[in-house]
């Protein structure tokens, strides 16, 4: 554990060193205004989307091994054998498209791939120790982090997302922090990009997209039970 956060310490630090290097650059930036908006409203919409898809991993492991110890391949495992990593791939391509520049979202994804290849490949291998042929057989359907657009298509929503499972772990603190974090590096981007920054209006335009982005997953979750 103290390896891990040491690591993860490491690439906080570089992170923000890299960030703000870019921002003493901001002609690396798109210069319009509504290209910003576009990819600030999508990188919102990936934060909340990888905190839900956090939020309703958690929930089903959590109320999984309520009921023993064996291998969890329902809910989101039965689409990706990390929906945890998943989600946090989502939530950094969210904050990527806030604060740097479009075209290092493959940079994070190399970030990415670096920092977490090893200690998934470590995680694999202690399941396949604990569950044998049983986990062999998973792992031959299922996709490590990202789940086949055909199956996602084919699943019904009920199948792989519980409401109450949903809300039953702190994750569900990342609907408040994650967003928050972003109005506040978005603000600070805006002011060195543009030279100006209107709080109220980065605001306004994060939860306009929060609301009608639930709106729509909420419908569809209802469409697809």
């Amino acid at each position: 554990m103290k390896k891990r956060i040491k690591i993860d310490s490491s690439i906080l630090s570089f992170v923000i060193v890299l960030t703000g290097f870019l921002y003493v650059f901001p002609g690396l930036y798109s210069q319009s205004k509504g290209v910003d908006n576009a990819l600030d409203i999508l990188g919102i919409l990936c934060i909340i989307k990888g905190v839900l898809i956090r939020m309703a991993a958690r929930g089903h492991k959590k109320k999984f091994y309520k009921k023993g110890g064996d291998l969890v391949t329902s809910g989101l495992y039965s689409l990706v054998r990390n929906p945890m990593y998943l989600g946090s791939c989502s939530l950094g391509i969210g904050f990527v498209l806030l604060v740097w520049p479009w075209w290092s979202v493959p940079i994070f994804l190399w970030l990415f791939y670096i920092r977490f290849n090893k200690q998934v490949v470590k995680e694999e291998e202690l399941l396949g120790e604990l569950f044998g042929q049983k986990y062999k057989n998973y792992c031959k359907g299922t996709p490590r982090v990202f789940p086949s657009i055909k199956k996602c298509l084919e699943v019904k929503t009920k199948e792989i997302i519980d409401v109450k499972e949903l809300f039953s772990t702190k994750e569900i603190r990342g609907l408040l922090t994650w967003p928050l974090l972003a109005v506040v590096l978005e603000y600070f981007q805006e002011k060195v990009v543009f030279k100006s920054a209107d709080l109220n209006q980065i605001v306004g335009t994060f939860l306009g997209a929060i609301v009608v982005y639930l709106i729509v997953v909420v419908a569809y979750y209802h469409l697809r039970k």
